[in-house]
């Protein structure tokens, strides 16, 4: 069985070229195609890079690399353009699109390839306040026509199934809820140790990690920070659009010595053992993969209340979206209660050992062969 993957800016993760980086989508497909490939054959179309090459195979797994025009709102439609195009002349039997664009190019080829479709929204895009109003109407058309030509829609969470619902008025009459997958691997006390004086940890350290644009609410989290009296540090770990303006508000607040941007990093399992809090204060989220993670990691957790798989006091702090007040509340909490951080962590670890990728590939592995005839 061959499954076309369509939507991934990138592939594998590091190879490209792009200051603006890639996000969760591209860290979902590379985990997810680890998984599949060893059951089915892999199609990936990705965006092409300087010194990778147009064409590549790795086992069962083909990766083709198309022509695209930089810049924040030309990136994406013209990859899935050419993404679009050149999937006219492959052969595949099943295609699995993700995001709204990806999906609309995806409904077309599979009515004219006669392909069955399975897509992934991963969240609601018209909703990011990183777009202006026009996008976000054109996304919001887009999002409620694409999926109603899918023959499977896959939510990664009943709270995002919840979300489209709310957003979007309509549920897909074929749909299922895939929970993302999560592997952490354990730190070595050098590299924890190494990561420590590098970034000259100290204190409590709170640790974001995420694509900086605006719908992850990190201009909530450094206001938050602003003020607390203990001694912390505050690590935010990737890269994004809103990277300048960010560091424009710390350095207005001068809170340099509180907080550091790290820009994108490969080593997630050794920042996560050097942290003691992980936030994540956005406005949207589908099951983002770095909650997961420092879950995994056994760090307590402070989340905005958008449905995520968390319970309040248990295994998280879950406070209101755009709370400023209530966010400073929560992590001067945790600074003070070393005991309530333990137990959260604790709780979260028990947590996240129940998602793994081999299941979320197994899922998908069997909708696949539901759609193909078995």
């Amino acid at each position: 069985m061959k499954i076309l993957i369509l939507g991934s800016k990138e592939y594998p993760m590091g190879t490209g070229d792009d200051p603006l980086k890639s996000g969760g989508i591209e860290v979902y497909t590379q985990h997810l195609v680890e998984k599949l490939r060893r059951k089915v054959e892999v199609i990936i179309i990705t965006r092409k890079f300087k010194k990778v090459k147009s064409y590549e195979k790795n086992g069962n797994v083909e990766v083709y690399r198309v022509p695209w025009i930089r810049g924040f709102y030309l990136r994406n439609p013209t990859f899935n353009l050419a993404a679009f195009i050149k999937s006219l002349f492959l052969d595949c039997d099943i295609i699995l699109s993700q995001g709204p664009v990806a999906t609309v190019f995806a409904v077309i080829v599979s009515k004219l390839k006669r392909k069955k479709l399975v897509a992934r929204p991963a969240g609601i895009a018209y909703i990011q306040p990183q777009y202006p109003a026009a996008i976000k109407k054109l996304l919001y058309f887009i999002e409620k026509l694409a999926y109603k030509g899918a023959d499977m829609v896959v939510f990664l969470s009943e709270a995002e199934k919840n979300q489209f619902k709310i957003k979007l008025g309509y549920i897909p009459e074929n749909h299922a809820v895939i929970p993302t997958g999560v592997e952490i691997a354990d730190a070595k006390k050098d590299e924890i140790e190494r990561i420590k004086k590098f970034y000259r940890l100290e204190g409590v350290v709170i640790t974001f990690v995420g694509r900086l644009i605006a719908v992850k609410g990190l201009d909530l989290l450094i206001n938050a920070v602003n003020g607390i009296e203990y001694k912390i540090k505050l690590l935010i770990v990737g890269d994004g659009p809103e990277r300048l303006r960010l560091e424009k508000l710390v350095e207005k607040n001068n809170l340099q010595e509180k907080v550091v941007f790290a820009g994108w990093r490969r080593d997630i399992s050794a920042i996560l053992a050097a942290s003691d809090i992980f936030v994540l204060p956005s406005y949207s989220e589908g099951l983002p993969l770095a909650l997961l993670e420092a879950m995994a990691a056994g760090k307590a957790c402070v989340v905005t209340d958008i449905g995520l798989p968390v319970e309040h006091r248990r295994d998280a702090l879950v406070i209101k979206p755009g709370d400023v007040k209530e966010l400073k509340e929560a992590l001067i909490e945790l600074v003070e209660n070393r005991e309530l951080r333990e137990k959260l962590g604790k709780n979260a670890k028990k947590k996240a050992s129940g998602f793994t990728w081999e299941k979320t590939a197994e899922e998908y592995h069997r909708i696949f062969k539901s759609l193909s005839g078995g």
